[in-house]
């Protein structure tokens, strides 16, 4: 699997040979020169911490007509300061109800960039954030995912676009020919091509390529695995952080390649496409609606190349990127008794250093109401030191019911505070060493299936056993998590 094949390997290797010489040192401000040219950005302050944050930086080409269902191709240099103080279009995607805004565009391949540092040679840990939506919805211009806190706690913080639902997941016959191995995962070759524009730019933003930490929550939390699958994104990252996201290793969020070529000739007979040309030319909006219609799923496939193999198996023989990896839930997901435990079992089998967690913290407006408990997306507003931005954004609201909460705006108090500062402090140390222990405030053990230790992120922070049994159901009929 270490051979690339001639298609993507054109791309890998234009991408490869991009990289300049040794750069000069230089101070960062709102003007940052990075090897494809000068991009302009902002300072922003929030919670009383600041940092500069550069936001719409494409890691690609539009992958625009004849780019369509094909790998990322590097973006190209410009001349120029390039403006980057509006957050760039999100990928295509149907309505959302979880209060994503924001124009749409399939020319939505790039980063948004937020560091505190103050010179370019400062190589501070870097972040790579992949943000949920189930590979279907989301974006990654997020005030919460973007904010000031985290950067400042001394690494630099990435957040992703890329191409989701059938325009970045679809698989089809002729796609498949026209690559020689395989479709589908195009958006999980996005992902590599972000880390690979990070591995090119990031210094000049202060930041380290040489220790890179990738994380994600629920579908980001698949993509992260997606990435630890693919023997393609070898070398570009150091760590991985699972948040609510580990269902992909239970072959859930997987399928196979004639499975998802069969899907996709059904998508084309419904949109009346007798070819990859024709389905080409079709606008996004037709594609996402008739993809609904024929039940489309967007998935991770196993295509033998950029996914070998089911993930599942891949983690079970030890196949996968064998680094340090913090997994698990909040407290009201089920994914406590299930895949966080197996995710941690095999990674941990494996010899890599393994670390599991339950988020059990509730804002202040929430911890008398019976029956609520942590829910699906709380620990973003955390790790992100975002109190009180987060709490107050739209996912956050929508999401609430499923923990048995009130969809209200929650108050919030010094221990939410406490806690986000510190759950920031927590996810940078693992950033920088691979450890996420930090003295004087939590020595957070590695886990085996034997010890089955997790630190329980509250207040106070405790080392626990036992995950599985950590898992509270909230009170609603259906809970979705």
């Amino acid at each position: 699997m270490k051979s690339i094949l001639p298609a993507l390997g054109a791309v890998l290797l234009v991408s490869a040979c991009t990289t300049s010489t040794p750069r000069a040192p230089t101070m960062i401000g709102e003007v940052v020169d990075t090897p494809l040219g000068s991009v302009r950005g902002e300072t922003v302050t929030e919670n009383g911490v600041t940092a500069h944050i550069y936001r719409g930086i494409p890691y690609a080409q539009p992958p625009v007509g004849e780019l369509r269902w094909r790998a990322p191709e590097p973006a190209e240099a410009w001349d120029g300061v390039r403006d980057a103080t509006e957050w760039p279009f999100r990928c295509p995607q149907g309505e959302s109800s979880m209060g994503a805004g924001g124009p749409i565009s399939e020319d939505c391949l790039y980063v948004n960039v937020v560091t505190a540092a103050e010179r370019s040679d400062e190589r501070r840990p870097v972040m790579v954030f992949f943000h949920g939506g189930g590979l279907t919805t989301g974006t990654g211009n997020s005030t919460t995912y973007n904010h000031p806190m985290l950067p400042n706690k001394g690494v630099v913080v990435v957040t992703v676009n890329s191409r989701l639902g059938p325009i970045g997941y679809l698989a089809h016959p002729e796609l498949s020919e026209e690559t020689r191995y395989g479709s589908g995962n195009y958006g999980t070759l996005d992902l590599r091509a972000s880390l690979q524009w990070v591995e090119e730019n990031i210094e000049a933003f202060g930041g380290d390529p040489d220790n890179v930490t990738i994380f994600g929550e629920s579908g980001g939390g698949t993509k992260t695995i997606s990435q630890m699958a693919t023997p393609l994104s070898e070398g570009l990252f150091d760590a991985a952080i699972v948040e609510s996201g580990s269902a992909l290793v239970s072959e859930q969020r997987i399928t196979m390649l004639d499975d998802a070529e069969a899907v996709g000739v059904r998508l084309a007979e419904e949109l009346g496409a007798s070819s990859a040309e024709e389905l080409r030319e079709l606008s996004w909006q037709e594609i996402i609606a008739a993809a609904d219609e024929v039940g489309f799923r967007a998935n991770v496939v196993v295509d033998g190349y950029v996914i070998p193999e089911p993930v599942s198996t891949m983690f079970a023989n030890g196949d996968q990127a064998q680094v340090p990896l913090i997994v698990g839930a909040n407290q009201g997901e089920r994914s406590l008794q299930t895949s966080v435990p197996l995710m941690a079992n095999l990674h941990s089998a494996a010899g890599a250093p393994t670390y599991v967690y339950n988020f059990t913290q509730l804002p202040m407006g929430w911890r008398d109401e019976e029956g609520c408990v942590a829910f699906h997306g709380l620990e973003l507003t955390y790790v992100f030191g975002a109190v009180p931005t987060g709490l107050h954004s739209a996912t956050t609201q929508f999401l609430a019911g499923t923990g048995g909460c009130t969809t209200r705006v929650p108050e919030h108090d010094e221990q939410d505070l406490w806690l986000a500062e510190r759950s920031a402090e927590i996810w940078a140390s693992f950033a920088r060493d691979g450890d996420p222990s930090v003295p004087g405030l939590v020595d957070w053990p590695q886990y085996s299936e034997d010890n089955n230790v997790y630190l329980d992120i509250g207040v106070p922070l405790e080392v626990r056993e036992n995950v599985q049994g950590s898992y509270v159901r909230p009170n609603v009929e259906n809970p979705r998590f």
